[in-house]
């Protein structure tokens, strides 16, 4: 069994890390998408690859997983529980602290006492393996309180609910729980309008409410100005820092491909993050590709900004971790995909076909060829979507 001094340690690392480079203090993957969840080997050699690119933190929270999300409240069944405590050590071992993520959004009544009891019945099962943070999600649920009783008590406030929530959490988990960390992620994690279209009008001063009634020090998920933002500002997270008065963490949409964006390939670099990020952010955390041995790819890029933002250059990473993986000779091939995947997606986005120059046609030719005569590779496997799109759009 982990001792107390199991995530102390983590803090250690971080510090002599932040002592030699200006950095995240909190860095690596919330794998948090919709979608067929990744498997236990991929997860643990991402730990693996990560831990060597600095990587310290990992957030489980598939969102298919029904004992992270539909069926929070039910224990994991032995078969499934003993995959995650193999898991946990396995990061551990990579000096990856491993936070668990509760998703009891979904139609849970705020003022009753049960759903607390669970939540903390549950984390006390990860405790004992050696997890000192966790993660309470109440994204992607309805904009306003669901139970009469939650209205009347917290005067129709969702915020007022959710950061009161966290502080009976807080207030009722065991004594010697003295290094635990607990997270939120609030409903209202981004101002793009696409959440209130989706989930309902948010109150206003959501987040403001929210600060009066959170815990201090609870960490705050943010998603950036979007869902899925082009850009990340430090202006942006210096706004918003301010009216949440607590830690931020940037839950960054990207490579994620999930639900409407499932037909995207997302292999490029991470590009548009401010390098002075980490000056107003505690944690940089990204939600991944789904297609696991292609998602090395944009991952390795955004470890290599989350561990040094103000030097992180987008092609040089890009073309290293395309070298290390398939070979400098193979440049031209990935040049290619990626191209053709970003043409793919403007088209989606304008609703027109994919227009590609000559010289684009060439390439992608070559590149069409490449990924056929090595179909059988995991990475060819997950790419035959777009492989059969790209011979479709060369007829």
């Amino acid at each position: 069994m982990a001792s107390k001094t199991c995530h102390t340690d983590f803090l250690v690392t971080q510090s002599e890390v932040m002592k030699r480079v200006e950095t995240f203090e909190r860095r690596g993957i919330v794998e948090g998408f919709f979608g067929p969840m990744w498997g236990m080997a991929h997860r643990r050699a991402l730990f693996e690859f990560g831990a060597a690119r600095g990587m310290n933190t990992y957030v489980y929270a598939p969102k298919d997983d029904p004992y992270h999300r539909e069926r929070w409240t039910q224990p994991y069944p032995k078969q499934q529980w003993r995959a995650l405590f193999h898991l946990i050590r396995q990061a551990h071992a990579h000096r990856i602290d491993f936070a668990y993520g509760f998703h009891p959004g979904k139609g849970l009544c705020f003022s009753a006492s049960r759903p607390v009891e669970l939540l903390l019945s549950k984390a006390e099962r990860f405790y004992d393996t050696g997890v000192r943070t966790f993660a309470v999600l109440f994204d992607d649920i309805p904009s306003r309180l669901e139970h009469a009783i939650d209205r009347k008590r917290f005067k129709q406030s969702l915020a007022c609910a959710e950061g009161t929530w966290l502080a009976e959490i807080q207030s009722r988990q065991p004594a010697s729980w003295r290094d635990v960390e607990w997270w939120i992620c609030p409903s209202y994690y981004t101002p793009d309008p696409m959440l209130a279209r989706t989930f309902g009008r948010f109150e206003p001063n959501f987040l403001q409410t929210l600060a009066q009634h959170l815990p201090s020090q609870v960490p705050c998920f943010w998603t950036g100005p979007f869902v899925v933002p082009k850009h990340i500002t430090l202006a942006h997270v210096e706004k918003i820092a301010k009216q949440l008065k607590h830690p931020l963490i940037l839950w960054d949409n990207y490579p994620v491909n999930d639900l409407s964006m499932s037909d995207e390939l997302h292999i490029g670099p991470l590009v548009g993050r401010d390098p002075q990020l980490y000056k107003k952010v505690y944690g940089y955390l990204n939600n991944p590709l789904l297609q696991e041995d292609l998602s090395f790819i944009p991952l390795a890029t955004c470890f290599d900004y989350a561990a040094n933002p103000k030097h992180y250059t987008a092609e040089t990473s890009w073309r290293k971790i395309i070298c290390q993986r398939f070979g400098s000779k193979t440049m031209s091939h990935w040049r290619a995909i990626r191209a053709f995947s970003m043409a793919h997606q403007r088209a989606k986005t304008a609703k027109r076909p994919i227009h590609l120059s000559k010289k684009e046609i060439l390439q992608l030719k070559g590149a069409v060829n490449y990924i056929r005569e090595h179909r059988d590779t995991a990475w060819a496997r997950e790419l035959r979507p777009w492989h059969k799109l790209m011979i479709s759009t060369l007829k």
